[in-house]
């Protein structure tokens, strides 16, 4: 097989900078439930001795953060996809074969993920929707997109109809979910790995295996957007698109204040749905990561295209050619910090921002680092040689110096 590096005139690196903003967005999301048993937390998903600081902190990523990163990561996929097979169908590859190795790699490594470290790992449910995604690779632009509208508003009517339906809290669950909260903390403070197994496989696994079909439901016409955008050429030549994606910007623009208003409005109950402030803050989250997203999107490629926005946002680069291997670090870093720092069910909404901070700066340093040596990342580096099913050089060839005659 002619398993050559994608070299640096191949590389997107508009795609490099948004998927690792993408990043950075993602560890702010996913940081609240390394430090709390956020399962089995109330509805706000707030521990019952937060201060208001927590509260606002948490009103911010419903408002700016929470489903705004997640769905740029899967329109990413969706544009990996086709620029990984277009090119390994360019390169004399069979490309089905070699596109369900690599879905297969991703499923391994997302499974570890799942099993042993954390259980809100995505990279497993990318690798089961990406079998999905294999149906469209041959249907025409227009087909693709009919799909991806399809199932995304399939969703979104299911979302609105909840907003319709009043509901009563729980008071059985509540008290049941605290006791577990509380067990959740002695367990993954406390007890030993063989506990944090059991507990795991008992409380937390059912709940988010339930919902499997739901999370793929979410991701997939996010992945039929990305394959159809990558395949009219919006990354590889972005500066064709830019009178639409200028127009496009003011749109998002103004969809995105009316979606994440309601958010705080709905919340604080200044407005009423007959669903409650919850469900309803819910899906004004749901609804704004949406348009969000898609607004994110637009700003870092209009920003790209100038010189200076660019200089600024290239440290991003190296983060995201690490994707991979820098989500998997953030789920280490902060279980192990979690357990030697005793912050499991402690630390609070602004520590964990804190740690986010902190962490990612490291990251954005190290991923430079790493890629001035090597070719890739480590995890990209193990999933490129289960790919290719060959031992893949990972150390840069060093330039010798020319001597003048």
């Amino acid at each position: 097989m002619k398993a050559i590096p994608v070299s640096e005139a191949e590389r997107i690196h508009q795609l490099d900078v948004i998927r690792g903003f993408a990043l950075f967005g993602i560890f702010f999301v996913n940081m609240p439930t390394f430090l709390q048993p956020a399962l089995f937390l109330p509805e706000d998903g707030l521990p019952a001795d937060h201060s208001m600081l927590d509260v606002w902190i948490r009103l911010f990523f419903n408002m700016f953060v929470q489903t705004k990163f997640y769905t740029i990561f899967s329109f990413l996929f969706g544009a990996g996809f086709y620029l990984f097979m277009s090119r390994a169908e360019a390169k004399g590859h069979r490309v089905s074969m070699l596109y369900m190795r690599r879905l297969s790699g991703l499923f391994l490594i997302g499974v570890i993920h799942f099993l042993f470290l954390w259980y809100g790992d995505i990279l497993h449910t990318y690798a089961l929707t990406g079998l999905i995604l294999l149906l469209y690779y041959r249907k025409r632009d227009m087909q693709v997109q009919g799909w991806a509208w399809f199932w995304l508003l399939s969703l979104q009517l299911l979302y609105a109809m909840t907003l319709l339906l009043p509901s009563e809290p729980d008071v059985h669950r509540a008290i049941a979910d605290q006791r577990l909260a509380q067990k959740a903390i002695h367990v993954y403070t406390s007890g030993n790995w063989g506990d944090w197994m059991q507990f795991r496989l008992v409380n937390e696994f059912p709940l988010v295996l339930a919902n499997e079909w739901f999370a793929i439901w979410s991701v997939l016409p996010l992945f039929l957007f990305g394959f159809s955008f990558a395949r009219l050429g919006l990354f590889q030549q972005t500066r064709l698109f830019l009178p639409a994606i200028k127009r496009l910007w003011w749109l998002l623009l103004m969809i995105s204040c009316v979606l994440v208003v309601m958010i705080p409005l709905l919340q604080f109950e200044v407005v009423r749905p007959p669903a409650s402030a919850f469900v309803s803050v819910q899906v004004f989250v749901g609804w704004s990561g949406l348009s969000l997203c898609a607004f994110y999107i637009c700003s870092l490629l209009l920003l790209y295209e100038n010189e200076r926005a660019r200089k600024l946002l290239l440290p991003l680069a190296p983060v995201g050619r690490m994707a991979l291997t820098n989500y998997l670090l953030q789920t280490i870093v902060s279980v192990v910090a979690a357990r030697w720092l005793q912050l499991y069910g402690e630390a609070s909404m602004a520590m964990g921002l804190l740690l986010c901070l902190i962490v990612f700066s490291l990251q954005v340093a190290a991923s430079k680092w790493w890629l001035n040596r090597f070719r890739y990342g480590p995890a990209e580096w193990l999933w490129r040689c289960f790919t290719y099913a060959t031992l893949m050089p990972i150390r840069k060839k060093r330039e010798l110096p020319v001597k003048n005659s």
